[in-house]
């Protein structure tokens, strides 16, 4: 059966939050032709919950074996030539009712492969509103293809849930690398980007993102290598993507950057009484940052601490050490 939007639900012991998941689909004003739940061996009521869910049947696939998160990704980009849009939805985000409409609107007269995102609201496990992804105006904004890979070159928000693939019925370009267990979507979203005919960012909160103690991102965490230093290294990647070379401004930007993400984490870990482990991430982030780099990236952490969390009074999940 042809195809114009299929969805897929990678998911691994996603029982808290799956039904959430599945009901934000099920309550688009446009559908996806196809709801497909691709499950990576769950050992909880994954499997119960989604064959159990009649407000939107879709189909329920277990893998033979557990791929890895990014790998069970990969094998959801096997149905991409199989339709018109694409789209994975992690099993623990929401969809606003009207994403799908917001997004497809945006990419109907690109003849190749597009990319439209949306902002996402980020939320906790209990659904309580900790903070936006960006500026909420409302307005659709059309990105050059070098804009948005130095975009992905400074790690720009863009949740996965909240991004929609126009294929057209072609195979995936790119795959999500193996070898970056929390980065591999940045990557991902530079490569595809760079084969695109248009990208269209949706100033609106169409994604609820949800942070919570068992994001595979947090589980990963204590690693020093996909924690820090595959941050540098897909932000050198991404940015060797562009058209171009990086002069030496763009090049401190990039490492003061950096620094400013580094300290946040450090501070974060430290926050969550393992000192230790935060000096192993400060030497390594001032080794690739250089000193100067370093040192204003942290004046900056601490003024915008006292900004966001002092002046403004935002929640702050206690276990994300990333922002």
């Amino acid at each position: 059966m042809k195809c114009r939007l299929i969805t897929v639900i990678p998911v691994y012991n996603g029982e808290e939050f799956i039904e959430q998941t599945l009901e934000s689909v099920a309550a688009q004003l446009v559908r996806p032709d196809r709801l497909v739940v691709l499950d990576n061996c769950s050992t909880d009521r994954t499997e119960t919950i989604a064959r159990g869910f009649k407000a939107f049947p879709g189909e329920y696939i277990r893998n033979e074996k557990n791929l890895g998160l990014f790998g069970n990704f990969n094998r959801a980009l096997e149905l991409a030539p199989d339709t018109e849009y694409f789209h994975i939805l992690c099993a623990d985000d929401v969809l606003a009712p009207e994403f799908y409409q917001a997004l497809t609107q945006e990419l109907d007269g690109c003849d190749g492969l597009g990319l439209a995102y949306s902002l996402d609201e980020r939320i906790d496990e209990r659904n309580r509103h900790l903070s936006f992804s960006g500026k909420l105006t409302g307005a659709a904004q059309e990105i050059p293809v070098d804009a948005f890979l130095s975009r992905k070159a400074e790690i720009a928000n863009q949740a996965m849930s909240g991004t929609l693939m126009k294929t057209n019925r072609q195979a995936a370009p790119c795959r999500f690398r193996p070898d970056m267990p929390i980065l591999a979507d940045v990557a991902f979203w530079a490569d595809w980007g760079k084969h695109c005919r248009k990208i269209v960012q949706v100033n609106r909160p169409l994604c609820k993102y949800r942070w919570h103690g068992e994001n595979m991102t947090n589980q990963i965490m204590p690693g020093l290598q996909a924690l820090v230093l595959d941050e540098w290294r897909v932000m050198q990647l991404n940015e060797q993507l562009r058209n171009g070379n990086s002069g030496f401004v763009r090049r401190f930007k990039l490492k003061g950057l950096f620094a400013v993400r580094t300290g946040i984490k450090a501070k974060r870990i430290r926050q969550q009484k393992n000192p230790g482990y935060s000096r192993e991430i400060i030497t390594e982030g001032k080794r690739i940052s250089g000193p100067l780099a370093w040192y204003m990236g942290q004046a900056v952490v601490q003024a915008r601490d006292l900004y966001v969390y002092g002046l403004l009074r935002r929640e702050k999940h206690p276990r994300n050490v990333y922002s």
